[in-house]
């Protein structure tokens, strides 16, 4: 299946942001009231911008977008839905218009999702997108979508943890991203394996990222895996985990951001 896949460029207005300028009329951004996106205005877009043949209900809403069941003619798909509109923390009742940011985040996550695809991890194939709507691969078996891992028992948790953080690795090492929330509550239980969902936050790991951040950010998604298979009486090292992933990959520039780098092929035992 292949789907429209709308050419980002953040300096000119998208499809959708046209469509919302000509409905708000000479009304600003900041004057203008927030509204929802209603189940109908979803359908009504994403069958307009050919993403979608229907839309059939809403299964999450998370913190930049919500998700949606749809189809492409008879092929259920998913299509997630980056909030235009976001809410003003010092008044409650305004916000303020923010299309772009939006498009940029249904731009990166269509972008990873695809060369996380095709560096061989189990993730959602993207299929198309426009403005601030992104359509997916449906994982589940036609009607239902699959379960987070976090309402799962696992016979061989310790086998899908190897599988979760072989594929984290592929992530980091390969396709140069942390996930940035990765958790029980970001992958998907399909097939007796892990699927990895939910990117737009991913931090990119390159000549100029800020190597603490990044390490940061791997040591708290490794910590929130780990938490979950503590019920399965799993343990283990999380520093241990970030040494091997900095050990596989650190831009060339960045490797000596801080002492311990130097030590991480000894402490590993990758040298023995």
């Amino acid at each position: 299946m292949t789907g429209v896949v709308e050419k980002l460029n953040p300096k000119k207005p998208s499809a959708l942001s046209m469509k919302r300028d000509s409905q708000r009329g000479t009304q600003r951004g900041w004057t203008v009231e927030i509204k929802e996106l209603t189940l109908s205005e979803v359908k009504e877009d994403a069958v307009r911008f050919a993403l979608a043949t229907d839309v059939a209900y809403q299964i999450n809403a998370g913190k930049e977008a919500s998700i949606y069941v749809a189809y492409y003619r008879n092929h259920p798909i998913i299509l997630k839905a980056f909030r235009f509109w976001q809410t003003s923390q010092a008044k409650k009742s305004k916000g303020f218009f923010a299309p772009g940011r939006m498009q940029v985040l249904a731009a990166k996550e269509y972008d990873l999702l695809l060369a996380c695809f095709k560096a061989g991890m189990r993730v959602p194939t993207p299929i198309g997108r426009v403005g601030n709507y992104l359509t997916q691969r449906f994982i589940g078996d036609g009607i239902e979508p699959a379960p987070q891992l976090r309402t799962v028992d696992l016979d061989d948790p310790e086998t899908v943890l190897d599988q979760i953080l072989d594929d984290y690795l592929v992530m980091y090492r390969d396709v140069h991203y942390v996930h940035g929330d990765l958790s029980a509550y970001n992958v998907l239980w399909w097939k007796d394996s892990p699927w990895i969902i939910d990117m737009p936050q991913a931090c990119s790991v390159d000549p100029w990222s800020e190597m603490k951040h990044v390490e940061s950010l791997l040591r708290r998604d490794i910590v929130n895996v780990l938490r979950y298979f503590r019920k399965y009486g799993i343990t283990r090292d999380p520093d241990y985990i970030v040494k091997v992933f900095l050990s596989e990959y650190i831009p060339s520039n960045l490797r000596n951001y801080t002492e311990e780098i130097s030590f991480i092929h000894e402490e590993v035992g990758l040298d023995e």
